[in-house]
């Protein structure tokens, strides 16, 4: 049986860190799979998942893979559950680099807007969760009964 942060071995310069599904009925959040690699003095990381259980199990994996000078952060879309641990990269000590795609840049620079527009766009298709959500202006919530309405602010353009 395999576990949340788990390393499978691929062979001595690859690891797979393992995530886990959603499992709202033991509060297990999704967190992603990911990917460490070392190629020649580069260790890059496919996704970063999410948790700090997971953020050990990364740093262990990418360790196990070294040596390395510098990393490369490969994104490979902007859900919260890939990118939770991104700024690991950061905190190795050597020069990182971060790359996202272009489409998920709004979501990752603004996310509470980005949720709250893709819950606007499905409101009344399936029934929301009860509860409160936050709205996208304040950290003040409505009831869940009331989806909020989307900003009409359009996303940041790339810098």
């Amino acid at each position: 049986m395999t576990a949340l942060g788990d390393l499978i071995e691929i062979d001595d310069r690859t690891v797979l860190v393992l995530g886990q599904g959603l499992d709202v009925e033991h509060d297990q959040p999704d967190v992603a799979n990911a990917l460490v690699h070392r190629a020649g003095d580069t260790l890059v990381l496919v996704d970063t998942g999410v948790t700090t259980a997971f953020r050990t199990a990364l740093r262990k994996a990418a360790d196990r893979v070294g040596p390395w000078s510098r990393v490369l952060v490969l994104t490979t879309h902007g859900h919260l559950d890939h990118v939770g641990n991104n700024d690991l990269a950061d905190e190795l000590g050597v020069p990182a680099e971060h790359y996202v795609p272009a489409l998920d840049l709004d979501q990752m620079r603004d996310p509470l807007s980005y949720w709250v527009r893709a819950f606007d766009r499905i409101a009344g298709s399936a029934p929301l969760p009860a509860g409160r959500w936050p709205t996208p202006t304040s950290s003040r919530s409505r009831p869940c009964s009331a989806p909020p309405r989307a900003s009409s602010r359009r996303g940041r353009p790339a810098s």
